[in-house]
């Protein structure tokens, strides 16, 4: 009986003790709206969409700020991302532009090739008052880097990376519009990033613009480019291979799980939305 009495004393007060259950996170995102022509179909996408959708599937409070056109296409955006559990009180319309529509074909490999229409409503998000204000109070602010073709969508982004207590930066480096450089767009926006994620290539391409670990083994090139952008955490995802995570404590890795690819499209914003 004075045994269980202790049990039943100590569990209670660790429940007396127990913090409160913390609220959902809340994460804005922001950045293209498109649909993908796929081989087996039009499905609605754009990375930083499919975060916000992920995300909201996780739980988190999800918002989501981009544009569409007047057109069939935008309504049916804003209405599946309701449906998804998605805040999209902050999607915009672009006069005179239409919702962004992309070509994808799918190797043997399950690898992805785009070709993106230019311009699209997406390249027009507006910094209002209200996007800004959000950004500010969200926990975190997501956005990718093929956003940032549009001088008016940059500056959006921008403003909320300024507002944000935290950046998530998602670099998808895709082809760019003539005239725009990658390297121009996404390299000011690199530092001090709370979470800053990209693939094996993309680490390849941004390490080589900075001058960073020419030759080094790829943990290591990591660890220095950690070192230069100050990011508080550095991923790369690394296929099948699984992924590994920088900090200023060194590099842990996680190894991939087998499965059967379908298509790789989206696999990394699913990650994203994830790790966040």
């Amino acid at each position: 009986m004075d045994r269980m009495l202790l049990v039943l004393t100590a569990l209670t007060s660790a429940h007396a003790l127990a913090p409160p259950t913390a609220p959902p996170p809340s994460i804005l995102s922001i950045g293209e709206t498109l649909y993908d022509s796929l081989p087996n179909g039009v499905f609605l996408g754009g990375a930083p969409l499919n975060v916000a959708v992920h995300a909201a599937q996780l739980g988190a409070h999800s918002v989501y700020a981009s544009a569409v056109g007047d057109d069939a296409l935008g309504r049916d955006a804003t209405r599946r991302l309701a449906a998804a559990g998605v805040d999209a009180s902050l999607m915009q319309t672009a006069e005179g532009l239409e919702t962004g529509f992309v070509s994808c074909v799918v190797d043997a490999a399950g690898d992805a090739t785009y070709t993106i229409d230019s311009p699209s409503a997406w390249d027009e998000v507006l910094a209002t008052d209200l996007v800004v204000s959000v950004a500010r109070a969200a926990d975190c602010v997501v956005h990718g880097s093929l956003a940032l073709r549009g001088a008016k969508t940059a500056a959006t982004i921008r403003a909320c990376a300024d507002a944000a207590p935290k950046r998530v930066f998602d670099v998808n480096l895709r082809p760019m519009p003539d005239g725009v450089s990658p390297r121009d767009v996404v390299e000011p926006l690199l530092e001090n990033c709370w979470v800053l994620k990209m693939n094996e290539d993309e680490l390849e391409e941004v390490s080589a613009w900075l001058g960073v670990g020419e030759g080094a083994p790829p943990d290591d090139k990591l660890l220095l480019l950690h070192d230069r952008l100050q990011a508080e955490h550095l991923v790369v995802t690394r296929a099948e291979r699984g992924a590994a995570l920088a900090t200023k404590d060194g590099v842990v890795s996680a190894p991939g799980v087998a499965v059967d690819v379908a298509d790789t499209v989206g696999s990394g914003d699913s990650f994203c939305a994830r790790l966040v």
